[in-house]
């Protein structure tokens, strides 16, 4: 019978399609990652993967190895999963994945707090600008998206709010301020470029403004130092300008056209069982964030 070690690894390079991206992902060398994939081909006595200098392709017969190799794997972590619900301390290493600026803002600055009442989980906190695959990347809690999970995750709303469209006085001073949508033709727009498209902005079902961004960036914070400089108008959640509208850093344009409410989700994968660290984190971050991030 293959050992379990060998299954994960073989399903990894299948959905990886690669040896070098597993050997890098399991901090192994891609000879060790090809060394144990022939040891389980002669294990089971099949050949489960053609290998060329190109790429790989599963056999006929890999295809079925490889559905049932995956059924038996997520039915292991299903019992591993039961075994850690009956324990009444959470315990282990608990994966969140953040969006950058609401983890820096709701999630890290109680990070103590959580960790001096669950000693015994470890944390792996990720913060990035991007929307991960929770399966691939085994992470258990996906927090403070404003773009729906996948079907296969368990998703609740832990907040709202709205875009803001705004710019600093100085920028306003010397381009002047949009009075209606179209306007922003004639002005610098900031765009996060993740967005998709990039280039449009939509106001209500029916009004959609195509615009030739001024400026690119990948990274929302950066966006916000942008416009604190007067480079242009951006586009931002509400709880990450509140701040500086407040002050008059930032002035907010066209806000009758911005009413639209957005909701702000946690998500995480579907387990027959939600293992006690899952649950006492999602549990605690509810306690510390405002379910109205907006001020409409």
């Amino acid at each position: 019978m293959p050992s379990i070690e060998r299954l994960q690894t073989f399903v990894k390079v299948v959905e990886a399609n690669s040896f070098v991206a597993v050997a890098d992902q399991m901090k192994l060398s891609r000879a060790a990652i090809s060394k144990q994939m022939s040891a389980l081909e002669e294990e089971v006595g099949i050949k489960l993967i053609e290998r060329t200098t190109r790429r790989l392709r599963l056999t006929e017969t890999g295809e079925h190895y490889y559905k049932q190799s995956k059924e038996i794997l997520n039915k292991l972590d299903e019992m591993e999963n039961l075994a850690l619900t009956l324990r009444k301390e959470p315990i282990g290493t608990l994966t969140l994945f953040c969006s950058r600026y609401f983890g820096e803002q709701y999630v890290v600055p109680h990070l103590g707090e959580f960790i001096q009442a669950y000693p015994k989980i470890k944390l792996n906190v990720q913060l990035g600008e991007r929307i991960p695959d929770a399966a691939k990347e085994e992470i258990d809690i996906v927090i403070g998206m404003s773009i729906s999970g996948p079907p296969e995750v368990i998703q609740r709303t832990i907040s709202k709010t709205r875009y803001v469209l705004c710019a600093s006085p100085t920028y306003l001073q010397q381009f002047g301020i949009p009075q209606k949508p179209l306007d922003l033709i004639e002005h610098r727009y900031l765009t996060h470029s993740m967005r998709t498209p990039d280039h449009l902005l939509t106001f209500g079902e029916e009004m959609h403004i195509h615009l030739d961004p001024f400026l690119r960036l990948n990274d929302a914070a950066s966006l916000f130092t942008c416009a604190l400089q007067g480079i242009g108008i951006v586009k931002l959640h509400y709880y990450m300008v509140e701040q500086a509208l407040k002050e008059g850093t930032l002035v907010e344009v066209l806000k009758p056209y911005n009413q639209e409410i957005y909701p702000i989700y946690l998500y995480h994968l579907q387990n027959r069982y939600l293992t006690p660290k899952i649950r006492h984190f999602i549990d605690f971050l509810l306690t510390k964030v405002n379910p109205q991030l907006l001020d409409i």
